[in-house]
């Protein structure tokens, strides 16, 4: 949409002073109203025969002495008749003395009161196409060379020193962007520019957000955006552009997006966008951006777009981007200070030396990150490894709190003390996966879960070797378990609300199976337990079962409260004497070939370290042998004399 604006204004401007060329290349000699009007109907007559469509200019008003050309009412239709592009008035302070010199040198130019109406239906030509195409060099066309004249030959040369536009407004399919300022000032390419602009667009379409809470404001079919920018121009090296944004403010009143200020310098050459020293200022969240460089692209070229940053740097608070994107985190205040570097292109994105931390180093995030597939809403993959995460006691309380969540089991979360992390995590359509190490002063836990948002469950499961169940959970007979489990947490809301309705309670609602390879219970060790727990969110009911060869010991409990667990019940125990099944025989076979393999492997590691022993021992033995004999070797035992 850029280019073809670029265009559009370039062509629409070229009309305008055209048609200002050409009456006053008529009227020069002659100063009188009507003939005025009588060039201007014979100027517009051949610029609606160049254009095939209707051109109409009201009236022109030439002042030779203040060297001033006025238009009124100018009007271009497409080739549907449709009002393509009207001017109200457009005004020109120009030296008519140099026009006859092939130079049009313009001091001022007024436009205001303007519209355009551009149409571009998907896969079709735009509404603006036949202009383009009219005033376009025809592929092979040669030079006229009717005439011999070099001043003929000499090409026309504009120069413009100062630009006024007011009440300009563009409609571009379903957006439409109104200008109601900008001044332009310059001398030959370098130039001054501040502008106040407003774009809107309506797509006719209920927004993305409607019925969806939860989803963020933003929608590209429904803006409102109002800005405000000042920016300085250097065009004067060929090929190259260099500018400075000084300051630009966006506000979007639908959306919630709120930039209060940008500020950058840009270089322009061979389709290449240089930015440096980028700051960017939201509400509270302050970046710099220490460079960016940006591969534009081209369909002629086969270049596609790509970019890269260097180090960003500053604290973002995230609250300033809840309602355009995640209206959840509407309360997170917590300052969060930010480093890293990016690069991508117009479907990628990848995060390097990602670093995140609060002040006070209660929180750090060392992590990577990639996204893929941005254009496809059902392949769009997020995927973040993070190499280190500690959060000290205190901060992981303290973030939770920021979320409008039901908060369950804080005090389970306390008691791990300080965490640290290492793991990935992946967002695919609808799913969003998790997995990793995590210690904690209560010991260390493997997991892997999913949040299913299709069907709306939390499944996982989980692993530790020497986790501190019962300091945890603040049941003081149990102490560290070695177990695994599977798990499946409904976090519907319909479903669980009509539970909470039915039976109240403050559990999670879900199902728990655990494999207890050991534990502590009050000193005593107790292996080989399956256990269950079944939640409907008021009360959460389980089995403890262990299998032995020749009997089963079976008990069942129940608790209402995780906060309270040590006031767990514990009934209808049960024990049951057995034969040993088949599978306990094999097994039971399989554990003692297992211990009589261990042993044999333990003596052949015995044997190999004294054999090696040995042959060090030798190794050593011929090193002394190979030593200088002793004097008394040399000259006899006793104090004798030599032989």
């Amino acid at each position: 949409m850029n280019r073809t604006l670029k265009i559009i204004l370039k062509t629409v401007a070229g009309i305008v002073v055209l048609a200002i060329v050409l009456v006053i290349g008529g009227v020069v000699l002659v100063n009188s109203k009507a003939f005025q009007q009588r060039v201007l109907r014979q100027a517009t007559e051949m610029l609606s025969e160049k254009l095939q469509t209707t051109v109409k200019i009201d009236s022109i008003d030439i002042r030779f002495v203040q060297q001033q050309v006025r238009l009124y009412g100018v009007h271009v239709a497409d080739q549907q008749q449709r009002p393509m592009l009207t001017i109200g008035q457009a005004g020109l302070d120009v030296d008519i003395r140099e026009i006859l010199g092939n130079k049009v040198v313009i001091e001022n130019v007024e436009l205001s009161d303007a519209s355009a109406l551009l149409v571009k239906p998907k896969g079709e030509p735009g509404n603006f196409q036949f202009v383009i195409d009219a005033f376009a060099k025809k592929p092979g066309a040669t030079p006229d060379t009717t005439t011999t004249s070099p001043k003929n030959k000499k090409k026309m040369e504009f120069h413009i020193r100062k630009v006024k536009l007011s009440d300009i407004s563009i409609k571009y399919n379903d957006a439409q962007m109104n200008l109601e300022r900008a001044d332009i000032k310059g001398r030959e390419a370098i130039f001054l520019t501040e502008a106040q602009l407003r774009l809107t667009t309506d797509n006719n379409k209920p927004r993305k957000n409607a019925g969806k809470p939860k989803r963020g404001y933003f929608d590209a079919g429904h803006l409102d955006i109002s800005s405000h920018l000042r920016m300085e121009i250097n065009a004067t090296d060929k090929d190259t552009i260099r500018a400075e944004l000084t300051h630009l403010e966006a506000r979007d009143s639908i959306s919630g997006i709120d930039i209060r200020d940008i500020s950058t310098k840009i270089k322009m050459a061979n389709k290449q966008l240089w930015l440096s020293d980028v700051n960017v200022q939201q509400k509270q969240t302050t970046l710099h951006i220490d460079s960016a460089q940006i591969h534009l692209p081209s369909k002629k070229d086969s270049i596609a777009l790509s970019y890269r940053t260097g180090r960003i740097t500053g604290t973002a608070y995230l609250k300033d981007i809840s309602r355009a994107f995640a209206p959840v985190l509407s309360r997170f205040t917590l300052p969060l200070n930010l480093s890293l570097t990016m690069s991508g292109t117009d479907s990628t994105m990848s995060f390097r030396d990602v670093k995140v931390s609060t002040s006070d180093k209660r929180l750090t995030i060392a992590a990577t990150g990639n996204i893929k597939e941005l254009k496809s809403k059902e392949k769009l993959n997020i995927t973040f490894n993070v190499k280190r995460m500690y959060a000290r006691s205190g901060i992981k309380e303290k973030i939770i709190s920021m979320f409008p969540v039901k908060r369950m089991m804080m005090k389970q979360l306390h008691n791990l003390g300080n965490i640290s992390y290492t793991g990935s995590f992946r967002i695919i359509r609808k799913e969003e996966r998790f997995w990793g190490r995590l210690n904690t002063a209560a010991g260390s836990l493997q997991f892997l879960f999913w949040l299913d948002e299709r069907n709306k469950y939390v499944v996982g499961n989980a692993k530790s070797d020497n986790l501190d169940f019962g300091k945890v959970m603040e049941m003081k007979n149990l102490g560290k378990i070695s177990a695994s489990a599977e798990f499946k947490i409904d976090i519907s809301k319909p479903r669980t609300a009509v539970m909470r309705r039915q039976k109240g309670g403050k559990l999670p609602i879900g199902n728990v199976k655990a494999t207890v390879n050991d534990c502590s219970y009050k000193g005593i060790h107790v292996r080989n337990l399956d256990a269950t727990v079944n939640s409907d969110g008021a009360v959460a009911t389980g089995d403890i079962k262990q299998h032995g060869n020749y009997r089963d010991i079976r008990c069942s409990y129940s608790f209402t409260n995780t906060d309270e667990m040590h006031k767990l019940k514990v009934y209808d125990f049960g024990l049951k004497f057995h034969k040993i099944s088949a599978e306990d025989k094999q097994a039971k076979r399989e554990r003692k070939e297992q211990k009589k393999q261990a042993k044999r492997e333990l003596r052949e590691q015995k044997r190999q370290a004294k054999l090696e022993q040995k042959l060090q021992d030798e190794k050593e033995g011929k090193k002394k042998r190979t030593k200088l004999p002793s004097l008394k070797g040399i000259f006899g035992g006793g104090g004798g004399q030599p032989q």
